[in-house]
């Protein structure tokens, strides 16, 4: 178990669970979610950064 920074959330306030889950799967940023629309692009990059140490 490893505890996030927090979870990121649309401008209106929806979580971004989909993308959450395709960037720990590897997916490349820019393919999984629209930069303009994060409350929080930092904590997008979190999470793509615990997908690429998983996946290598």
């Amino acid at each position: 178990m490893i505890a996030a920074p927090g979870i990121p959330h649309t401008r209106t306030g929806k979580k971004l669970e989909v993308p959450v889950k395709k960037v720990l799967a590897g997916q490349a940023l820019g393919a999984s979610y629209d930069p303009g629309s994060v409350d929080d692009p930092d904590l997008i990059e979190w999470y793509a950064e615990i997908g690429r140490a998983r996946h290598g």
